[in-house]
C-alpha cells in the first residue's frame, strides 16, 4: 500500500445519487491501485447499492467538527467537551493522513483538523462558496489554505471556473465514467419521455404543462425517475426514446451522459458541465430557461420520431458511442490514479 492514508468525507446516503456514488468509485479505484483510501462517514449504514466491498471508518468526531465549525466551533465550552468525547469513541486520525472533503462544505473545510493535508473532490464548482460570507471568509478560503494539495474537478467548465477564480489553485482534472455494463444502448424504444423532476421544478411543470395544453404529441408517455436505484433508472432510459435534461448549474450532469449511453435523443439544458458532452450532432441542446424553445423542440423531435424512426435510432446509437468511448470506467480509473500519484509527488 501507498501512504498516507486518505479520508475520503463521505455524507451518509441510502441511495446511489450521483456525488455519493462518484466518492465511493474514488475510493474503489484507488484501492485497486495500491493506495491507502478509505471511506470516512459518520455512523455504519447498508448502502446495498454499491456493489463492491471497500473499506469504511467511521468517526463521529469530524462530523460533529463541520456541524460546529459551521456554528462558530471553538467558542461554546459545551460543544469543545464533546467533541474531546466523541474524539475518543472515534477512528484515529494521524498527523500524516491526508482527508479529501466535497465542495459543499466550503468554508468549514479548513477548520476541521487544520494540521492535516486535504483535496477538495469539486465535483460541482457551482456549490464552491456555499455557506461563504462577504465579510469575513475571503482571507480563510480553504481554496487558498497552503494545506490544500489541490481541487479535482469533472468538467471544462469547473476547471475553467476554479482557475479563473483561484489563479494559484492546484487543479486536477478527472473523466467521470459511466457504467457501461448498467447503462448500455438499446435500439428498442417505445414512446416514452423520461425526466428527472428534482431540479428545476419550476421549468419541468412548465414544459410539460406546455405540450400538454397544445396536445400535439398524443400516444407519448411521459415517465418521471424519482427514487429509483441504478437499475430501475437504466431500465427506464433504455426504454424510453427520449430524455428531457433539466440540468442546472452542474459541475457535469450524470443523468444525460447516463440517458445517452442508453441510445437515447437528449433534450434540454447543458447546465455548464454537460457542454463537455452535448453535442448538437445527437442531442438537441436548449439555452437555459428558454421554456417555449424547449417544448417546440419536443414537438420537433417527436415530428421526426414519426417520420423517419430509424435516423431517431442513429441519433440514439452516435450518442451512446461517444459517451461510452470517453466516459467510461476505465477512463474514470486512469485520471484517477494519475491526478492522485501527482497529488502525492508535490509532496515527495
Amino acid at each position: 500500500m501507498l501512504n498516507p492514508k486518505i479520508y475520503f468525507v463521505c455524507p451518509n446516503n441510502k441511495f446511489a445519487h450521483g456525488g455519493i456514488k462518484q466518492i465511493y468509485r474514488q475510493v474503489y479505484f484507488l484501492r485497486k491501485n495500491g493506495f491507502n483510501a478509505v471511506l470516512l462517514k459518520k455512523v455504519p449504514t447498508s448502502d446495498n447499492w454499491f456493489k463492491v466491498d471497500i473499506p469504511v471508518e467511521y468517526s463521529r468526531e469530524v462530523f460533529k467538527e463541520i456541524k460546529f465549525a459551521k456554528i462558530n466551533f471553538g467558542g461554546d465550552f459545551f460543544n469543545r467537551q464533546l467533541i474531546k468525547y466523541l474524539k475518543k469513541k472515534s477512528v484515529v486520525i494521524s498527523a500524516d493522513d491526508i482527508f479529501v472533503f466535497p465542495e459543499i462544505f466550503g468554508p468549514h473545510i479548513g477548520k476541521i483538523y487544520p494540521e492535516n493535508r486535504k483535496v477538495i473532490f469539486n465535483q460541482n464548482c457551482y456549490y464552491t462558496f456555499r455557506h461563504f460570507s462577504l465579510e469575513n471568509d475571503v482571507e480563510n478560503n480553504i481554496y487558498k489554505n497552503p494545506k490544500l494539495l489541490g481541487t479535482i474537478v469533472a468538467s471544462n467548465d469547473a476547471e475553467n471556473y476554479l482557475s479563473f477564480t483561484f489563479p494559484k489553485l492546484n487543479i486536477l482534472k478527472i473523466r467521470l465514467g459511466i457504467d457501461g455494463a448498467i447503462f448500455k444502448y438499446t435500439s428498442v424504444k417505445k414512446k416514452q419521455i423520461a425526466y428527472m423532476p428534482r431540479k428545476l421544478s419550476e421549468d419541468v411543470l412548465q414544459v410539460l404543462n406546455i405540450l400538454q395544453n397544445r396536445n400535439n404529441i398524443a400516444g407519448w408517455k411521459f415517465v418521471p425517475i424519482e427514487n429509483k436505484d441504478e437499475a430501475e433508472v437504466s431500465e427506464i432510459m433504455q426504454e424510453s426514446a427520449i430524455f428531457l435534461s433539466f440540468n442546472h448549474k452542474e459541475g457535469f450532469g450524470l443523468p444525460p451522459a447516463e440517458a445517452m449511453a442508453c441510445g437515447c435523443v437528449v433534450i434540454g439544458y447543458k447546465g455548464q458541465g454537460g457542454k463537455d458532452y452535448f453535442n448538437e450532432n445527437y442531442s438537441y441542446p436548449i439555452d437555459d430557461g428558454d421554456i417555449a424553445t424547449f417544448a417546440k423542440t419536443i414537438e420537433a423531435v417527436i415530428g421526426q420520431f414519426s417520420l423517419d424512426e430509424n435516423l431517431m435510432k442513429i441519433k440514439g446509437k452516435e450518442a451512446s458511442d461517444f459517451i461510452l468511448g470517453k466516459f467510461n470506467l476505465a477512463n474514470e480509473e486512469k485520471d484517477t490514479v494519475k491526478v492522485w500519484r501527482e497529488i502525492l509527488k508535490i509532496n515527495h
